[in-house]
């Protein structure tokens, strides 16, 4: 199957506004090995029954997303922190302390 094949099988979508080449996951299915050596270059959208379900990608590109996502998340973290919520250590404190008071008053 020549590249040509190749592009006249796959479609394109826009998935959160990046337009990637879409295929069935029945094509997926039958040329797996054709399609990761494609996704070196860019990810493939995989659909059933006309609509998206997955998007296969290189590692590479799922460590930087999981890189993005986590210095996100720690930004938010510290962030929030710096807007007066308690840090990780002041929030078990206070549950630790919380579930002592509710002991001794059960007793």
């Amino acid at each position: 199957m020549t590249e040509k094949d190749d592009l006249a099988i796959m479609g394109e979508s826009a998935i959160l506004g990046v337009a990637v080449k879409t295929v069935s996951a029945t094509e997926i299915k039958n040329r797996l090995g054709q399609y990761l050596g494609r996704v070196a270059v860019e990810p493939v959208a995989i659909e059933k029954n006309g609509r998206p379900v997955a998007v296969l990608l290189s590692f590479e590109e799922y460590e930087l997303l999981q890189r993005s996502d986590d210095s996100f998340w720690g930004q938010a973290a510290l962030a929030a922190e710096a807007e007066g919520f308690l840090s990780a250590e002041d929030s078990l404190k206070y549950l630790q302390d919380g579930a002592s008071a509710e002991d001794r008053a059960a007793s």
